[in-house]
């Protein structure tokens, strides 16, 4: 419940037809960019606990989110504090949690501890409604939705029109 300072917390469910370990492992990998992240990857040292990460673009020229990894429970949780690098928002926190149904894995994308009317509010919206359907689509098919390929496609060819803000050495993994 929202309190004043917090937007309502958000959950994004769908479920993956797919092993719960191959899930957990297409949601964590950091070897190649991830479609569902907008061709972006996890760059840290590791992900676990207490390591600070940024999402890198696939030519390394930008950076769209910095955070830091809360909390992980191989193959079911994974939560880290999230700042989008174009806002001038404070962190907020994202939770991934995956459970195994009948039906398949059941992937959900939590959104907490968003500044209540900052603008971090609308685009983590649309951004986990991006991450939750493509994720799915990549993870079944290893394709993203036509709509995520689209999407991807154009940040591709924006990628030499980076805004300062967002450059890669403006957001180093070390502590300053």
């Amino acid at each position: 419940m929202a309190d004043g300072q917090y937007a309502e917390k958000q959950v994004y469910r769908v479920i993956v037809k797919a092993p719960i370990e191959t899930v957990w492992s297409e949601l964590v990998k950091q070897t190649s960019p991830r479609p569902f992240f907008w061709n972006s990857s996890w760059d840290a040292a590791k992900v676990a606990p207490g390591e600070r990460f940024r999402m890198l673009s696939a030519d390394k020229r930008a950076v769209g989110v910095v955070g830091e990894f809360l909390e992980m429970k191989p193959p079911h949780l994974l939560s880290h504090t999230f700042r989008l690098t174009s806002l001038d928002d404070p962190p907020s926190k994202v939770t991934y949690t995956l459970k195994e149904t009948p039906e398949g894995v059941e992937f959900c994308l939590i959104t907490e501890n968003i500044k209540a009317g900052s603008k971090s509010v609308k685009s983590m919206d649309g951004g986990a409604k991006f991450i939750v359907e493509n994720f799915k689509a990549y993870v079944e098919t290893g394709r993203s939705t036509l709509g995520g390929r689209m999407t991807n496609a154009l940040i591709g060819l924006m990628g030499g029109m980076v805004p300062k803000a967002l450059r890669a050495e403006n957001w180093p993994l070390e502590r300053r």
